[in-house]
C-alpha cells in the first residue's frame, strides 16, 4: 500500500487546525506531496493548481462545503479517489454523498483502523487506475503502467520526455496543464537547464505528431489539455 501511495499526491481539506496538523503529518508518511486547505475555496484553488491524485475533504468547511468541492471535482474527474470526513449521520446528507462516487466516508472522530482501511482502498483504486489502458481515436492506446503508446498494437517510439509529458497530460485529461507544471515535471532532472515556454511548445509539437489529430489542445497563455475519444 505505502509503495503505491508514495508516488501520488493528495489534497487534504480540514478547517479544524488541531485535526489538520495531526492528520497532515500522518498523511506525509504515505504520500509524495500533501496539499493542505483550511476551507473549501482554498481546496478548489489547490485542486485547480495542482490536480492532486487523491482528495480527503471535511464535509463542513467555510465558504464551500466538502460535498460541493467534490461535486466540482467530479465534473472533470470521475475516477480520482475522494474521501469525505463527516460528523453527519442523517440520511439525506449521506445519500447526497453517495451520488459522488466516493471512495469512502469517515464519521468523526475517525478511528485509526478506519483511516488505514480508507488508505488501503485508495491504494487499490490508484493501482487499478494506473493499470488502465487509455483509448484514443484510430486505434491508439496509452498503456499507463508500461508507459507505452501503440497504434493497432504496433508500438510507437517515444522519448523519455515525451513519455513523461504524455503521462502528465493523461493524468490530467480534460484539464489544463500549465506551462509551469510541464516544465517542473518533464524537465525535473534538468536542474541547471534554462527551460522556456518555447521548449515546452517544441516538446508538445513533437508529441502531437505521434498522436491522433487534435488530441492535444492549446489553452491560450496557460498550457495544454488532452482530449480523448
Amino acid at each position: 500500500m505505502k509503495e503505491i501511495l508514495k508516488s501520488h499526491t493528495i489534497l487534504y481539506a480540514e478547517d479544524d487546525k488541531a485535526i489538520q496538523i495531526h492528520t497532515e503529518e500522518y498523511l506525509k508518511r504515505y504520500f509524495h506531496t500533501v496539499y493542505v486547505a483550511s476551507d473549501g475555496k482554498e481546496a478548489l484553488s489547490l485542486y485547480k493548481q495542482y490536480a492532486p491524485d487523491v482528495m480527503m475533504l471535511d464535509i463542513q468547511m467555510p465558504y464551500i462545503d466538502g460535498l460541493e468541492v467534490a461535486r466540482h471535482i467530479r465534473k472533470n474527474n470521475q475516477t480520482a479517489p475522494i474521501v469525505i470526513f463527516t460528523a453527519f449521520t442523517d440520511t439525506p446528507r449521506l445519500i447526497e454523498a453517495t451520488e459522488l462516487n466516493l471512495s469512502k466516508y469517515l464519521v468523526k472522530p475517525v478511528a485509526l483502523t478506519a483511516f488505514k482501511e480508507a488508505l488501503l482502498k485508495i491504494s487499490q483504486q490508484l493501482e487499478h487506475i494506473n493499470n488502465t489502458e487509455i483509448i484514443f481515436e484510430n486505434g491508439y492506446k496509452w498503456h499507463t503502467q508500461k508507459a507505452i503508446l501503440t497504434q493497432d498494437n504496433r508500438q510507437i517510439f517515444l522519448t523519455e520526455k515525451e513519455k513523461t509529458l504524455l503521462a502528465l497530460l493523461v493524468k490530467n485529461h480534460y484539464q489544463c496543464v500549465s506551462f509551469e507544471e510541464i516544465m517542473a515535471q518533464v524537465w525535473e532532472d534538468d536542474f541547471d537547464a534554462e527551460i522556456s515556454i518555447q521548449s515546452v511548445k517544441f516538446q508538445v509539437s513533437m508529441l502531437r505528431k505521434k498522436l491522433p489529430k487534435d488530441s492535444i489542445v492549446n489553452i491560450y497563455a496557460k498550457g495544454y489539455k488532452l482530449i480523448l475519444s
